[in-house]
């Protein structure tokens, strides 16, 4: 099945442009922030006030606009390139509960000829093995990694005005300037805002500098040969950078958070405590060689880190992840490799077209490997910890999360043993009757 790409808000404030211009107004108008706002609901200078204050470089006003937007049948590329926007909230389509045999990829309306044709049958192929390996008895979050970036993902996205305006001009003239798709859910974006919220279009000039080179043509340099590789030699974990004294730190911080407070810091009740805002002073920066994409996506989902992605365009087509339950299955294993294989013989026939390489990022694979670089707080590392190395978490991101708790432990022992998996940390399993069932253990 093929289908447009489509971004419809769903979702906006009712009072978007009274309440940005209360904002602008709150700091210079007498009154309280509620008489300001029953004001400016009937106020006809609103839009003008509005334009007036961004064009003087206080954009803060329109991040009190909101808007939740319902993105269908993007193909998995545009997922990843959205959820990299940090100051959104997104919940997408899950590849491990889901069955995508029948949803369907994106086609650039672009192709035609036998370009259309080789698109569609690398697309084919693969979408018709991940069927097979589920006939295999593959599970799908297993099943997934073949399949291509190209496949159709939906997911919903809220963010306030400000963000809102950045992503589009990130399209537009940024890193996904040369993406046709990407540029056709920017224009319908803009579209509904003129509707929606029109003074907001003063501030969209397609002006900005722009940003590197979004990576158009850049193709893997290998044979046709697609490389299995084994779960058990990917998902490698560095730590580059920790503090030197993290116990100093914490004590001053703990000293500085509670004036007044008598008696050592106790950092296994530190890290009980409800707002544990010293742990934040703490941070960790880690290495993560040879993720595959679908493990990037659950990276990448954690707003309060600073994370590298490379951009999809890069990746490395000549390497794929064999997932555990395929080994041990002969008659999967098997499937897969020709899978792989089949895979590896279009990429190589399509590297000789120009336009199939323009579009090079729809054809990477949710297990191919790449490198990512991340930085978190102690704080975001223990819920992280406490949501990923939880028995209930997808394998793959569950085993990097486990080598970097390893890591942490190590450098930092007196802190990082108390941290685990929900049911460490509460003394009860938080997934009620999808709990694993194990008894509760310190590890």
């Amino acid at each position: 099945m093929v289908h447009r790409s489509i971004a419809k808000i769903v979702s906006w404030n009712l009072e978007n442009e009274a309440a940005c211009a209360s904002a602008a107004r709150i700091s210079t108008t007498e009154g309280s922030a509620c008489e300001i706002f029953e004001a400016a609901r009937t106020d006809p200078r609103n839009a003008a006030l509005i334009e007036k204050v961004m064009r003087s470089g206080h954009s803060s006003v329109i991040e009190h606009a909101v808007f939740t937007i319902a993105f269908q049948d993007v193909s998995a590329f545009v997922e990843q390139y959205l959820i990299e926007c940090r100051l959104a909230s997104f919940t997408v389509k899950s590849r491990r509960y889901v069955d995508f045999s029948g949803l369907g990829y994106h086609v650039p309306p672009e192709l035609e000829g036998g370009c259309l044709s080789l698109y569609r049958e690398y697309m084919d192929g693969l979408f018709h093995g991940y069927q097979a390996l589920l006939d295999h008895g593959i599970p799908r979050e297993d099943a997934r990694f073949i399949l291509p970036y190209a496949f159709c993902s939906n997911l919903y996205c809220t963010l306030n005005a400000r963000e809102l305006l950045l992503l589009i001009r990130s399209v537009r003239c940024g890193r996904g300037r040369d993406v046709p798709e990407l540029q056709d859910l920017a224009q319908q974006l803009t579209q509904q805002l003129a509707e929606l919220f029109p003074v907001l279009l003063s501030q969209s000039s397609d002006s900005a500098a722009q940003g590197p080179d979004s990576g158009e043509g850049i193709w893997s340099a290998s044979s046709h040969t697609i490389e299995p590789v084994q779960a058990k030699d990917a998902g490698r974990v560095r730590l580059v950078q920790s503090p030197a004294d993290p116990a100093t730190i914490l004590e001053m911080a703990f000293a500085t958070a509670r004036p007044g407070r008598s008696g050592p810091l106790d950092l296994e009740q530190l890290v009980h405590d409800p707002r544990p805002r010293e742990l934040e002073q703490l941070s960790y920066t880690f290495l993560l060689s040879d993720v595959t994409l679908s493990c990037v996506t659950h990276l990448a989902r954690h707003r309060m880190q600073s994370i590298l992605i490379p951009p999809i365009q890069s990746v490395d087509h000549s390497r794929c992840i064999v997932p555990d339950t395929v080994l041990q299955a002969p008659a999967a294993k098997d499937c897969y490799l020709r899978i792989l294989a089949r895979a590896g013989e279009l990429l190589e026939r399509a590297k000789d077209h120009d336009a199939l390489r323009r579009f090079g990022y729809y054809f990477a694979l949710s297990g191919n490997l790449m490198d990512v670089m991340t930085t978190m707080n102690a704080r975001e590392s223990l819920l992280f910890v406490q949501l990923r190395a939880c028995s209930r978490a997808q394998w793959e991101i569950r085993r990097v999360t486990e080598r970097m708790l390893v890591l942490l432990r190590d450098d930092f022992p007196e802190l990082f043993r108390s941290y685990g998996p929900g049911c460490l940390l509460l003394g009860t399993c938080p997934e009620g009757r999808l709990s694993c069932g194990r008894p509760v253990r310190r590890t």
